[in-house]
């Protein structure tokens, strides 16, 4: 199949022009287009062999295959079947995101003792806990409270920097020990 496309796209590339006083029409087709029409005739015309009989479902409609746009990238995985088909695509990284709210009702001790968490900016043996080594606040994933409290802690330990309780690049220590 491979060796079908690329008889193909070679006619494709000595066609093209690199001049910039030349205007594109709709006639030209670029390697794109070429491609999927390739792709698509080869999928429509493909029958099913001795090998694929017991499996059916690689063979599908061509409605069912994600279709090549002109002038985009083409990573060897959009070529493959898994790539070409309409199903979930594997993620890249994990999301960075926090936990539900459910979850976070759950661990959030100022909600559970019903506490505001702004009423604290003047202790800052409780604002240390959400504050990180560089004196940044913690994110919501990592301190695991509730978005109201995650907000209002924050305005807390905003204010507590400006009034000169907590330390604003590092974080506090007391004797050598963090607080």
């Amino acid at each position: 199949m491979l060796s079908t496309l690329r008889a193909t796209l070679r006619p494709a590339r000595a066609r093209a022009c690199f001049s910039t006083s030349r205007v594109a029409s709709n006639e030209d087709k670029g390697a794109m287009a070429v491609l999927a029409e390739q792709l698509d005739a080869q999928a429509r015309t493909q029958q099913p062999n001795d090998e694929d009989a017991s499996n059916a479902s690689t063979v599908r409609p061509v409605h069912e295959y994600r279709p090549f746009h002109p002038n985009s990238v083409v990573r060897p995985y959009d070529i493959s079947l898994k790539g070409r088909t309409w199903g979930q695509r594997p993620m890249t990284r994990r999301p960075n995101v926090a936990g539900a709210t459910r979850d976070a009702r759950k661990n959030d001790v100022f909600y559970q003792l019903n506490v505001d968490p702004l009423k604290l900016a003047l202790h800052p043996g409780v604002l240390s806990h959400f504050v990180s080594e560089m004196a940044m606040i913690a994110p919501r994933r990592q301190t695991g409270l509730t978005m109201k409290s995650q907000r209002r802690i924050a305005k807390a330990i905003r204010r507590a920097k400006m009034i000169g309780i907590l330390p604003l690049h590092s974080r506090m220590y007391n004797n050598g020990e963090m607080w």
